[in-house]
C-alpha cells in the first residue's frame, strides 16, 4: 500500500512531540512511500541539525521510498484549484498524491480535504492510519 506522508507528522516524530507520529516513523522501514522533493525540503527547515540527521537516516531505512522531483501534472493541481484548494500548498499536495496513485495522505491537517467527494485517496491522521492497518495505537 502506498502511502504519502505530510511534512508536520516527520516534524512531529522526529521532535518526539506527538506518539502517533514517532509510531508511524517506526512502521515507514514496512511502508511504500511516495514523497515530493517539496516535504523533504519543507521538513529540512524546521529540523535541528540533530533531527536533519536522525530524518535522513531514517529515509535512507526506507526500502520502498520514492522521492518525485518531476513536477505535478498542472491538471490534476487546477482540479484541486476548482475544488476549492489552494493551489501552492493544499491542491498541490491532493494533486500529487492522486497523481502517484498513494492510497492514503497521513496528515493532521484533513480539514482541507474532508469536504471533497472526488478524491482518490483518504486522508488518515497518523492514529487512524495505524489504528486501521495494525489494530495498535
Amino acid at each position: 500500500m502506498r502511502i504519502c506522508i505530510d511534512s508536520n507528522q516527520f516534524i512531529f516524530g522526529i521532535g518526539g512531540t506527538d506518539s502517533a507520529s514517532e509510531k508511524l516513523m517506526l512502521l515507514l522501514p514496512i511502508l511504500e512511500v511516495v514523497l515530493p522533493r517539496l516535504i523533504i525540503k519543507e521538513v529540512s527547515r524546521n529540523l535541528t541539525q540533530l533531527q536533519k540527521k536522525a530524518f535522513f537516516k531514517l529515509l535512507n531505512k526506507i526500502s520502498q521510498l520514492k522521492i518525485i522531483d518531476d513536477p505535478v501534472p498542472i491538471e490534476l493541481v487546477a482540479k484541486y484549484v476548482d475544488l476549492g484548494l489552494r493551489e501552492k500548498a493544499d491542491a498541490f499536495i491532493g494533486a500529487f498524491v492522486e497523481w502517484q496513485g498513494a492510497k492514503y495522505l497521513i496528515s493532521d491537517n484533513r480539514h482541507f480535504i474532508s469536504e471533497l467527494s472526488d478524491i482518490k485517496f483518504q486522508v488518515l491522521s497518523p492514529e487512524e492510519f495505524i489504528y486501521k492497518n495494525y489494530h495498535i495505537i
